[in-house]
């Protein structure tokens, strides 16, 4: 499968699960403490998910991912949620 393709599906991916993560908010009202870990659990499924992509292409690289680049990742999709349309 080409790149590109993996690339938008995976970006249709992370907006369902934003989307998802936005709508349990509007309706249990969690704490910030809450709605980050859950940020950060919706950012682990992408990272590893990716990793296994990856891992499908060339099956010579490891599957690891580490507690930095779910955060680093988690913390971009914080940003977009708080960031003003």
């Amino acid at each position: 499968m080409p790149k590109k393709k993996i690339e938008d599906t995976e970006a249709e991916d992370a907006a369902g699960l934003v989307q998802q993560i936005l709508m349990q908010e509007a309706t249990q009202q969690p704490g910030d403490r809450e709605f980050r870990m859950g940020v950060l659990a919706m950012a682990k499924e992408i990272l590893e998910r990716n990793a296994a992509l990856q891992w499908e292409q060339d099956k010579t690289r490891g599957l690891s991912v580490t507690a930095d680049e779910i955060i680093e990742e988690a913390q971009k999709l914080l940003a977009f949620v708080d960031a003003e349309v």
